[in-house]
């Protein structure tokens, strides 16, 4: 088994350290750039943060399991802080447990995106509102002004659908969550879907589709957006929700 490591700008001594620390433990891995075609090693350390693991994922389908040392702010989807690090990646290494967590895509324009947190619809003209119809499974169940729309899986009902409004959802429930972007209605409320729906959104004017705060693509008229065939698979983590719950309080 081979492993990749990368790491964020700022955690080059790090991942140095944990390359010679990896290889001196019977295990093989090494340092590579983001634009290496990640998916044919058999897994990935990230040193970073939660950002630093949404870039990865935008760059591979097949996805390796993926562990991660928390050099960033928040690190929901991180194993450890680096004070740690040794001891719980020898562990995962050596019991190679993973665990795989949904994702979604969409076709735009005949490329095709994937998202574990979210799409992000946002109005491509700032200030301005969008009109938007949001149909699951061809069933009409919103029409709204808004910024725009944010479709996301359980584990992105922590990121930028908690910071509108959205409820918080155990990674592990299937599922996927609807939530406007500060809407020009009252009493509006969350859709939460099983994730074997179709969500479609229709607007009125271009829009941004956003995977993930990283790739963005510019679009007229109406997107589908389905849960992946590709799940993103990570190295598993021991009662993973009350960690995620113990690191909410700390920044909510």
């Amino acid at each position: 088994m081979k492993g990749a490591i990368v790491y964020k700008p700022d955690s080059k001594d790090l991942a140095k350290e944990v390359a010679e620390f990896v290889n001196s433990n019977g295990f093989q891995a090494e340092i590579v750039e983001f634009d290496k075609d990640l998916e044919r090693y058999d897994f990935i350390i990230v040193i970073g943060g939660d950002g630093t693991i949404l870039r990865v994922l935008q760059s591979v389908k097949n996805c390796p399991p993926i562990f991660a040392v928390n050099t960033g702010r928040v690190g929901l989807l991180t194993h450890c802080e680096p004070h740690e690090y040794k001891s719980v990646l020898i562990e995962a290494l050596s019991n190679f447990e993973v665990e795989e967590f949904m994702r979604l895509c969409c076709v735009v324009d005949d490329r095709e995106l994937l998202a574990l947190n979210e799409f992000a619809i946002l109005c491509s003209t700032p200030a301005k509102l969008v009109e938007m119809n949001v149909y699951v499974d061809d069933v009409k169940v919103e029409s709204l002004r808004c910024d725009g729309m944010l479709i996301s899986t359980p584990v992105g009902s922590t990121a930028y659908a908690l910071s509108t409004g959205g409820p918080i959802i155990d990674p592990y429930l299937n599922s996927i969550l609807i939530v406007p972007v500060a809407p020009f209605k009252l009493g509006w409320k969350p859709w939460v879907v099983r994730d074997d729906r179709i969500v479609r959104l229709e607007f009125d004017r271009s829009v941004f589709i956003v995977a993930d705060g990283q790739s963005k693509i510019e679009h007229e008229e109406s997107v589908e957006i389905r849960k992946s065939n590709y799940p993103a698979r990570f190295f598993r983590i021991s009662d993973r929700l009350r960690k995620t719950v113990e690191k909410l309080k700390k920044i909510c």
